[in-house]
């Protein structure tokens, strides 16, 4: 019976420390989770836009936030520690995909580039 019921007392503090540790490691990924589900979301509304074949505010506003989250995804996955060198030019081309004014003709082939670089970097990553 001892026995019995050491074995359960050590499996519930077992699991107490792996929900503990599982949570810490989910807030420490929570910021790059974060942007980049920004980032997919501005993503699928440029692509929205290009298939409505509408240019609008709402566009130009994806296309600032873009921009201003590829400035800053190195820190918000490394913090302050260099990133790797191929991380470093994955971001490198997902900033150069994102076109600096919005072409309304051009909006469907950038939000492919931009695409492409989003899944060419998480094939290597993910």
């Amino acid at each position: 019976m001892r026995q019995a019921i050491l074995f359960a007392l050590g499996l519930a503090i077992g699991a107490i420390a792996t929900a503990n540790i599982t949570s810490a490691l989910r807030q420490r990924d929570a910021y790059p989770r974060g942007l980049m589900n920004v980032m997919q979301h501005d993503l699928g509304t440029l692509r929205a836009t290009a298939r409505a074949q509408r240019c609008d505010a709402q566009a130009e506003a994806s296309l600032d936030q873009l921009r201003g989250l590829a400035g800053g995804i190195e820190t918000a996955v490394y913090g302050e520690d260099p990133p790797d060198p191929p991380f470093a030019e994955y971001a490198r081309r997902l900033r150069a995909a994102i076109p600096s004014a919005i072409e309304c003709v051009n909006l469907a082939p950038a939000a492919d580039r931009m695409g492409a670089a989003c899944d060419s970097c998480h094939r290597e990553y993910r």
